[in-house]
């Protein structure tokens, strides 16, 4: 089961919780500029998949557009790679979610080397679950509380009635406040609606939807690298409608 047992570098759909951080801590300003295309990290250089880049954008249109260097800087320069670290925990990411299902894997956190710790923040590096960016995810559709994940409401013995199992929605903790959920919501919305938005597929007639794109490289089965070639990549979307009060 690849939802719980198969830790991957997500990719962009990690850019949320970056985004969800910078803003809790007060440090995003969305109309903000930056120089996309390169950016430095040591020796390292981080690119945005848009060779050269878009020129100078604001921080919004990185985020719509998908830009590794405005999320490494928010990261690196804004709030800083061990305060960043702090969110990953609180998001869950440093843990199993206890999900009811078995096989539930662990994450794999790559965060000793700058580099490391600041692709983490576009989603390469570390290696996730996808219940784990699940799981996080609804603290940004559920006004900042995540919710631990379950698959059986109750299990019910046939013959006496009694219930065997039951599960409710339990709060795990509260990473975010509930005016960061929404601002948030608000931003990821434009990831959609925009003309540049990278999310303009995931359209909906009748629905606002919220939420980010992702293209995972894939590591080579050699261990060298990753991956080359179109179709090398899981792609995914990460997402939530209607945005006001999201129930899917």
């Amino acid at each position: 089961n690849d939802v719980i047992s198969y830790p991957f570098e997500p990719g962009s759909t990690m850019k949320i919780f970056t985004l969800a951080s910078a803003i809790e801590e007060g440090v995003y300003n969305g109309n903000a500029t930056f120089q996309s295309g390169s950016y430095s990290v040591g020796p390292s250089v981080v690119r945005d998949h848009k060779r050269g880049g878009w020129g100078v954008i604001t921080f919004n249109e990185g985020v719509q557009k998908s830009s590794n260097v405005g999320f490494s800087i928010l990261a690196k320069d804004a709030l800083g790679t061990d305060r960043f670290y702090q969110y990953l925990d609180k998001f869950g990411f440093t843990k199993k979610t206890g999900i009811d299902l078995p096989n539930e894997a662990e994450s794999k956190m790559n965060f000793n080397y700058e580099i490391d710790k600041v692709s983490t923040a576009f989603g390469q590096a570390s290696a996730f679950t996808p219940i784990q960016l699940v799981q996080a995810a609804t603290a940004i559709g559920n006004n900042g509380k995540m919710m631990k994940p379950y698959v059986i409401e109750k299990i019910v013995d046939q013959d006496t009635d009694e219930i065997v199992k039951e599960n409710s929605p339990k709060v795990v903790s509260q990473p975010i406040s509930e005016k960061t959920a929404k601002e948030t919501l608000d931003i990821l919305e434009t990831v959609v609606t925009s003309e540049g938005g990278t999310g303009k597929p995931y359209r909906i007639d009748g629905y606002e939807v919220a939420g980010k794109t992702g293209t995972a490289q894939i590591p080579n089965p050699n261990g060298k690298g990753y991956m080359t070639g179109h179709d090398n990549y899981i792609f995914s979307f990460l997402g939530m409608a209607p945005k006001e009060d999201p129930e899917l």
